[in-house]
């Protein structure tokens, strides 16, 4: 899938933001059925995002959109064990 860098940027900024929603909604520290539903989209959003930053591409990215790209990825790791996080501690 060869995407130019204008159309990367859009899913790295659409990703994301959907993926920062969707843990907002997710009502982590509350844990219902919900809960889990908004997790796994928000693990599917953020399985996406991996795969579009390690896929194989001939092209060399341009350096600004590594940089949004690896950033973008810091901060779903962050959302992701914060999901993890509250969930765990549910059940204590």
């Amino acid at each position: 899938m060869a995407l130019s860098p204008k159309q990367e940027l859009f899913c790295w900024l659409t990703g994301t933001s959907l993926a920062i929603a969707l843990f907002a909604r997710s009502h982590t520290f509350y844990v219902t059925t919900a809960t889990y539903c908004y997790g796994l989209a928000l693990l599917l959003v953020i399985a996406f995002l991996f795969w579009l930053r390690f896929r194989k591409n001939p092209a060399r990215r341009p350096h600004w959109l590594r940089v949004i790209a690896n950033s973008a990825l810091v901060v779903l790791t962050v959302v992701s064990l914060l999901y993890g996080l509250g969930v765990a501690t549910w059940y204590e």
